[in-house]
């Protein structure tokens, strides 16, 4: 059997990564000032970082049902029998349920629907873990299974600068927003069981993030896990003292990368992001871009 593994943009941290390794990409998009842009396409971090920075309208959609369409029959015009693809969390997304529909309407379940239960490299680690396996020769229901299993010990957070893109998207409260953006406060997020949830809230974010590092290392050893950090128009020192931490308290190789475009879009520029993801067979996400 002839098997694909598909993704979105969710799990973004090098399209040229996702290439290298035979992985097709669904780009998500975003709406600026009413108009859309595809993730990857015609738009970048960057780009929207100056949106943001410019205080232009910042929206997410799913994506239209005949554009899903039109991707999956130019993947099986390539002679696949099933493809595995992966979408965001079902708890920040309807695209889980979206994409499952198609696959059941117009594909006769030949789409094998995974909801990844997380973004960035939490979710790209499934996909070449999915990858790894096929490769392998795995039977697809044993690969999914396996990938259920994986879904159940993980950890995400983040941080955003302030509360304002958190509060333009309905997050939280104006007053909540305007109360902590005057005190200094900021949220440290954890994404726990595909939902995000507020841990706490912090002054200082770089001193808040090595006390999680700290506390996390005993559960998520290295020798298990990797470890990244994410950001989106962030401190470069806030960035690299973590960095630095996790790399002289462990002597690994941070994984670092880009939020991706559709959480950027929601946490707002300045958000810095800690994650510790199962490693793929043995094998790190770095020895995948070599």
């Amino acid at each position: 059997m002839k098997i694909l593994v598909s993704t979105d943009t969710s799990c973004l941290i090098d399209y040229e990564l996702l290439k290298k390794n035979g992985i097709s990409v669904f780009p998500l998009n975003v709406i600026i000032n009413g108009e859309e842009y595809l993730d990857g396409v015609t738009i970048n971090q960057e780009m929207l970082l100056n949106a943001m920075n410019e205080g232009k309208t910042i929206k997410t959609s799913t994506p239209a049902l005949g554009v899903i369409i039109e991707y999956f029959e130019e993947l099986f015009k390539q002679g696949y029998d099933k493809i595995i693809h992966f979408t965001i969390s079902s708890k920040l997304s309807s695209m889980n349920d979206l994409f499952k529909s198609v696959s059941r309407d117009y594909f006769d379940e030949k789409i094998v629907v995974i909801d990844a239960y997380s973004v960035s490299s939490l979710m790209l680690s499934h996909v070449l873990y999915a990858l790894d396996e096929v490769n392998k020769g795995t039977d697809l229901d044993e690969i999914v299974s396996s990938i259920e299993k994986r879904k159940e010990n993980n950890y995400i957070s983040f941080i955003p600068r302030d509360l304002t893109t958190l509060k333009n998207g309905g997050r939280i409260s104006p007053v909540i927003a305007a109360i902590g953006n005057t005190l200094g406060l900021k949220p440290l997020i954890g994404l726990t069981n595909g939902e995000l949830v507020k841990e706490t809230m912090v002054t200082n974010v770089k001193k808040k993030f090595k006390d999680v590092f700290n506390a996390r290392l005993s559960k998520y050893p290295v020798t298990d896990y990797d470890y990244t950090v994410i950001s989106f128009g962030a401190d470069d020192s806030v960035v690299n003292a973590l960095i630095e931490h996790i790399e002289s308290m462990t002597k690994i190789k941070v994984v670092t990368g880009i939020i991706p475009i559709n959480v950027c879009a929601h946490c707002g520029p300045g958000t810095i992001g800690l994650l510790a993801t199962p490693k793929i067979n043995g094998k790190s996400i770095l020895d995948f871009t070599k």
